[in-house]
């Protein structure tokens, strides 16, 4: 009987990186956790560690073995540590922003870029570019910066790709060196941005105390607009069929997120300070 895989997770971790390992816990999987992360993150967990019985460990290259997946979070990052990585003989994945600069020297190395993320912390604050743009319009009730107003963004939760990676753990055989993740819809600046509104004004509302029946209306996600062709930024969807036929080859289902965007939102405005 083959030993066991263990997870082990270098790199930046907030967001994606301790919502997967909140999963990995609670499903009783061995993982551990570099150690400037670790004890902020076991800390975090206290409560699920009482009941589970897979506690993390602290991350030792010499303790990986070759059935082994290693995960580097560089979604918030310039650099990678890749001497870091020198000498590990197991499964790496090195996940990046899917605007990345980051320039990948070690071309063995497996990597997931990921799309216009939607990601939040508990522990720290973490930078979604895009979205604090919009949110600083909202906090200025100001709406004459975003151009263009039809660049579109394919918004993925973070708790979506982590559900996601929890699944390609799984997968034994050897994984495409290249796979890209996002959201299956595209949302224009507009259409992002009054999603955004309305929720920043309901939380607004209901903080003040000042909740007005035209807060609780139920809005439609989505407004049917007719627009010229030529005013039209042209935008294209990254390449999701080699994360669907993966997640289709570990148990049928393929890759299907299932948070809507303005659950991502919400979760997104409660990191945020409104004074």
């Amino acid at each position: 009987m083959s030993k066991p895989r263990v997870v082990h997770f270098l790199g930046e971790l907030l967001g994606v990186g301790e919502d997967l390992i909140h999963k990995l816990v609670c499903n009783n999987i061995k993982c551990s956790i570099v150690d400037n992360w670790y004890d902020l993150l076991i800390s975090k967990m206290s409560t699920e560690l009482e009941v589970f019985s897979e506690r993390p460990i602290l991350f030792n290259p010499d303790l990986v073995d070759s059935n082994d997946m290693l995960l580097y979070f560089a979604l918030h990052e310039q650099t990678v540590d890749f001497d870091a990585l020198a000498g590990i003989d197991c499964d790496v994945i090195l996940l990046l922003d899917g605007n990345s600069r980051i320039d990948v020297q070690v071309t063995s190395l497996n990597i997931i870029y990921i799309h216009d993320l939607i990601s939040f912390s508990e522990v720290e604050s973490i930078a979604n570019e895009k979205l604090d743009e919009l949110f600083d319009l909202c906090l200025s009730n100001s709406r004459d910066l975003i151009e263009p107003w039809d660049k579109k963004h394919w918004w993925v939760s973070q708790q979506d790709v982590a559900a996601g990676l929890l699944r390609l753990i799984d997968y034994t055989r050897p994984l495409p060196q290249l796979i890209h993740i996002c959201g299956r819809r595209g949302w224009t600046n507009q259409e992002t941005f009054e999603q955004l509104e309305l929720l920043y004004n309901r939380t607004i509302a209901g903080s003040s105390g000042q909740f007005q029946t035209s807060h609780l209306e139920s809005k439609p996600v989505i407004h049917p607009t007719v627009a010229k062709v030529s005013q039209i930024t042209p935008s294209t969807r990254p390449d999701l069929s080699i994360i669907n036929d993966l997640l289709i080859d570990i148990d049928g289902e393929g890759w299907r997120p299932l948070t809507p965007l303005r659950t991502s939102l919400m979760h997104y405005l409660a990191t945020k300070d409104f004074d």
